[in-house]
């Protein structure tokens, strides 16, 4: 794939896809009725799906399914259970973000193509040999936030395919990293069903405006670039849009990839129209990261929508060539030929007529009937004897078989029950992240474990947490502070991405795996104490009675979530780069504590309540304590402490596990 680069168009719908067909798409991304991660879509059924599959394999395209959210336990065997019944009906990969899954995949179905989603948060070199070597995934989507280096260096030295975002919403958080939708109302981002408060206005610094609303990118115009950097596909992002955007966006990106040009002026015109948000951007992809990168949906933006009129064209039936073999005393025989790909199939035995004798006219007519298939008859070839009967259902039957059979690709896999397995348990314990030494109070031996950031780390702390991007260009850097941090006492290391199991194994640390790992099952907390997990943290979206599944893994027990990790610094503009921190407020007034990493130049926002479970500790159960501090002074640092040593109840603003 890599010397002929796929364009990977998005479906939401049966209308999308034939406009997707249409416009000369090399495959297609789609989803089904549940599991995936826009559940807003119209997505495709069991029922439907797989007239979308033939529909693409006769016209030579690949289908892949998005199976791209969080899968809670008790949700995995009937996720496994979809996973082979679309296998069996035709997909071609599966697009999967939680490991879990992953590992399960490759455990029972390794014959299943796998490609980890842009939600596994995939960044560097290392996260996609880990993700290709122990869980056999094919491909992996990388971080829209990675620049035209890092795209190449992955790209070209990964020992699986890379796929790329060129066109399409940004998320402003790290993919995988959002939990702000879950937060504020319930709708979980990585279940598939993000509000978007990203497109919301937020103030900072009493300056008000969306600070969290990116434009849509567009890479139209680097063409030429995209070509050497060693990517296999290129992505359009649009599952929630219609058919004339999915046709035309994917139209001019077949143009400009067969003439091996870069979009002209007009043609980015002709793409704004389609769909933008005051224009498009390439901040990441060019390492230009600035405020020209925000956006939002203006009136003149929905008018040019409005006054666009591409319009999709029928679809042609695809070309399928019959050549049939029929004489007395022997089988019947059909052979199909389609796209490259050829069908044999055999009948019953062809007879001498006694009567009435069938034609080589009736028998192309016959075979020539292909109703409601994908396909029209290109050329039909009847080599027969004079004479012959052969009763009309058999020559019906053996057309089918062979359509059937040049449609579909590998054998059925049977379906293998998911059996809940026993997890390996890990010593209970407490672990704290703080933000910043001076936030550590006396009484800071409640804790077994204190973390501070990779570069700000002191020796107050016994262990340090890794940035939760840390990209191949920002490696050399990392690891001289991880050194570091080693030469000065750090034991632990709580780290945030698959990219960083081996950097921290390196230097010998005992590993806390963090919440951002996603873990909502157990084959992927098996998966993660394969990695040399001393601890994992649970992710913060599971219920009490969800938690029960897990005992002795780590619960935040305290803290306000970090809501996104961002790649664009929101702090430059209004707090300016000196202080790297601030607050940014809702229209409902909640302020939300921003604080800026040095690595990367990036942010994370925290929510504006904490987690408080000091009085329900009883709820929580045999777990470890996970704890974050994020602008907490050092004073009331030490009162929540012994808040929880005592098991006071809380005070102020506040969120439950529930």
């Amino acid at each position: 794939m890599k010397n002929n680069i796929e364009i990977l168009a998005p479906a939401g719908d049966f209308s999308a896809l034939v406009g997707a067909i249409s416009a000369g798409c090399d495959a297609v991304y789609l989803g089904a009725d549940a599991f995936n991660a826009r559940m807003r879509a119209k997505n495709f059924t069991l029922e439907n799906i797989k007239e979308a599959f033939d529909l693409l394999h006769a016209h030579g395209k690949r289908a892949y399914v998005t199976l791209n959210t969080a899968i809670y336990e008790r949700e995995l065997d009937t996720a496994l259970e979809k996973i082979v019944q679309l296998h069996n009906l035709g997909a071609d990969a599966f697009i999967v973000a939680d490991f879990g899954v992953m590992a399960e995949i490759k455990q029972k179905y390794p014959e299943i193509e796998v490609h980890a989603s842009t939600q596994s948060s995939v960044h560097n070199l290392d996260g996609a040999t880990l993700l290709s070597r122990e869980l056999g995934v094919k491909r992996v989507v990388l971080a829209r936030e990675l620049d035209k280096k890092n795209i190449a260096h992955v790209s070209k030295n990964a020992p699986c395919e890379t796929e790329i975002f060129v066109h399409g919403a940004h998320c402003m958080s790290q993919s995988g990293q959002c939990l702000f939708s879950y937060a504020l109302g319930g709708r979980s981002g990585n279940r598939g069903e993000c509000a978007q408060p990203c497109r919301l206005p937020y103030s900072l610094n009493g300056k008000g405006g969306y600070p969290l609303s990116l434009k849509d990118m567009s890479l139209a115009p680097k063409i030429n670039e995209l070509l050497s950097l060693g990517a296999s596909s290129l992505k359009i992002e649009g599952r929630m849009k219609g058919e004339e955007y999915v046709y035309g966006t994917v139209r001019t990106y077949r143009r400009l990839i067969d003439e091996k040009r870069n979009a002209n002026k007009t043609e980015i015109a002709t793409l704004g129209s389609l769909f933008s948000r005051q224009g498009f951007t390439s901040g990441y992809y060019d390492a230009k990261i600035d405020s020209t990168m925000l956006g939002v949906r203006t009136d003149d933006d929905k008018q040019k929508t409005s006054d666009n009129e591409t319009v999709v064209p029928p679809l042609e039936k695809a070309k399928i060539s019959l050549y049939a073999r029929l004489k007395i005393c022997e089988q019947a025989y059909l052979k199909a030929e389609a796209n490259g790909k050829i069908a044999e199939v055999y009948g019953e035995t062809v007879e001498k007529a006694v009567n009435a004798p069938m034609t080589r006219d009736e028998i192309v007519k016959r075979l020539s009937k292909l109703g409601t298939t994908p396909y029209e008859a290109q050329k039909v070839e009847v080599d027969s004897d004079d004479g012959i009967m052969i009763r009309v259902s058999a020559l019906n039957d053996l057309r089918r078989r062979a359509i059937s059979e040049i449609l579909t690709e590998g054998k059925a896999l049977e379906i293998q029950k998911y059996e809940a397995r026993s997890i390996k348990k890990q010593s209970v314990m407490k672990t704290a992240l703080f933000l910043d030494e001076k936030q550590i109070p006396s009484n800071v031996d409640y804790f077994d474990v204190v973390f501070l950031p990779l570069e700000n780390y002191s020796s107050r702390a016994n262990g340090v947490w890794l940035p939760p991007v840390i990209f191949d260009s920002e490696l050399a850097g990392a690891e001289a502070l991880l050194s570091q941090a080693k030469n000065d006492g750090a034991k632990w290391a709580l780290i945030s991405n698959v990219g960083q199991i081996e950097l921290a194994k390196r230097y010998g640390f005992k590993l806390v795996f963090d919440y951002r790992f996603n873990v909502f099952n157990r084959p992927c907390v098996d998966f993660l104490q394969n990695q040399g997990a001393d601890c994992v943290i649970l992710s913060p979206e599971l219920s009490l009675a969800q938690l029960r599944d897990f005992p002795t893994l780590s619960v935040i027990a305290y803290g306000k979530l970090p809501l996104m990790t961002t790649h664009k610094c929101i702090l430059k503009d209004t707090y300016g780069c000196d202080k790297c921190q601030g607050y940014m407020k809702d229209r409902q007034g909640a302020s939300f504590y921003v604080k800026g990493i040095k690595n990367g130049h990036r942010n994370i926002i925290f929510n504006s309540v904490p987690i408080y479970m000091a009085d329900k500790q009883q709820n929580i159960g045999a777990h470890s304590f996970h704890f974050i501090f994020s602008d907490e002074s050092r004073a009331e640092c030490e009162k929540i402490i012994e808040a929880y040593k005592n098991k006071n109840a809380p005070c102020g603003q506040f969120r439950r596990i529930k």
